[in-house]
């Protein structure tokens, strides 16, 4: 089954996409996971979207670039041409003109900025997207794996009280005693029986979620041994806050949206200052007399109605006045969210830390070898029961306390992974230079 998903295709993707970050030697189980988000960036459509965004934002950035075209202007039409002693003639004028306009300086250079910002913005929102489908492709994974065992351990608990039951009721002269075990012991089967069916019926929830992720039919097998890891190193906040200072995909982005807000107000600021076009031409004249001659033309607006705009330095056309003020609001809306972003992304960090840090302590808590012991311990009290050694109520209490306990630390290690992807999500992927722990 794990040969179809990370087979020659998905892993040459894999290599071209995480290799160079992290060259660290990997275990198998992330390098199915690995394979999994590298298959997902492949196959997802929505990242297959962003993608062509960012090629719309170059088109756009090479087409503010270019040149306006040359252009042709002809003048033909009638001439009356008056001469001496009250002479007129009817003649012909014709002019031709080819003229190369050009942008006022400094226009094209911030246009150019803008754009370029344009494509930093869809970079950075690709890289964004990019994050989130690891995120939960890796959480999605790991939540199928903890479903499974989940499950193998109620069923285990399951069969082992399904067999006692069929003891009780085979064993000969079994009494009042066997039968009332028997019906306790039948009725407990219920509670288990119906948590096995919540639990497939997430186990398929969550591979149709995976499968939609990756770009497949929703029942297509996925691996289901991928478990979060039993221990979590520790993790240190301050290089977490100077992480997401620097790498944080949110924090960028508003970086870069007050540099793109700041060359759009001096992009509009200059917007309407006038442009120039320069050519040669020829005209000629048929009358009394003909002449003809050829020229250069240059052609430029007057810079007249300028006006005062608050709060801008300098001068601009009067017309441009609304359009200003709106680069000047957006601009300084991009300013004031900044902080408040910072503000957000610090906290995340502070609250899915403590999270982790929390469950990483509950997790240490536990003894290595706890639950294979409870394991063993209701194997046990299944052979004790049998000779009739131990009582039935203490036969449950070993199973249901080998499967609480199963559980329970099953859920803390879904916990702390789920904290850390939370953490490489808010860091930017930097949450660690070795990439994910075993």
């Amino acid at each position: 089954m794990l040969e179809g998903i990370a087979g020659p295709f998905a892993l040459g993707v894999l290599f071209l996409l995480t290799s160079a970050s992290r060259s660290e030697a990997t275990s198998p189980r992330e390098d199915v996971l690995r394979a999994l988000v590298a298959e997902a960036r492949s196959e997802n459509p929505d990242y297959r979207s962003y993608e062509t965004a960012i090629q719309a934002a170059e088109g756009q950035f090479v087409q503010v670039t270019m040149l306006p075209k040359p252009q042709v202007v002809a003048f033909v039409g009638p001439y009356l041409s008056g001469g001496g002693a009250g002479q007129t003639v009817l003649g012909y004028q014709q002019e031709f003109e080819l003229l190369q306009p050009f942008y006022f300086p400094g226009k094209v250079s911030l246009r150019k900025a803008v754009a370029r910002r344009d494509v930093i913005l869809a970079q950075l929102l690709l890289q964004e997207f990019g994050l989130s489908l690891e995120v939960a492709v890796r959480s999605l994974a790991q939540q199928v794996a903890v479903t499974v065992a989940g499950a193998a351990a109620a069923r285990e608990i399951e069969e082992r009280t399904s067999s006692v039951v069929d003891f009780l009721e085979k064993r000969p002269k079994a009494g009042i005693l066997g039968y009332l075990d028997a019906r306790i012991l039948a009725g407990s089967l219920i509670g288990l029986q119906q948590e096995l069916r919540w639990l497939e019926e997430s186990r398929w929830t969550l591979i149709a979620q995976l499968n939609a992720y990756l770009g497949r039919p929703s029942d297509t097998p996925v691996p289901e041994q991928l478990l979060p890891w039993e221990s979590f190193p520790p993790v240190s906040l301050d290089r977490l806050l100077a992480q997401a200072q620097r790498h944080n995909i949110l924090l960028q982005i508003h970086r870069v949206l007050i540099d793109r807000a700041r060359q759009q107000r001096k992009a509009t600021q200059i917007a309407n200052y006038p442009d120039l076009a320069l050519g040669p031409f020829w005209m000629a004249y048929q009358g009394v007399n003909y002449d003809a001659g050829p020229g250069i033309e240059i052609l430029v607006g007057l810079p007249v109605g300028k006006a005062e705009v608050p709060g801008i330095e300098g001068v601009a056309w009067a017309n441009q006045r609304g359009n200003l003020a709106t680069a000047k609001a957006q601009e300084e809306q991009a300013m004031a969210l900044f902080p408040v972003v910072q503000r957000n992304v610090e906290s995340l960090i502070f609250a899915r830390l403590s999270a982790y840090e929390a469950t990483r302590n509950q997790l240490a808590l536990q003894p290595p070898s706890l639950i294979a012991s409870l394991k063993e311990a209701a194997a046990l009290a299944e052979r004790q029961y049998r000779i009739g050694a131990i009582d039935v109520h203490r036969f449950l209490a070993a199973q249901q306390q080998y499967l609480s306990a199963f559980r329970t630390t099953l859920a803390a290690r879904m916990d702390a992974a789920t904290a850390w992807l939370d953490l490489f999500f808010l860091t930017g992927g930097e949450f660690t230079a070795k990439g994910f722990p075993e």
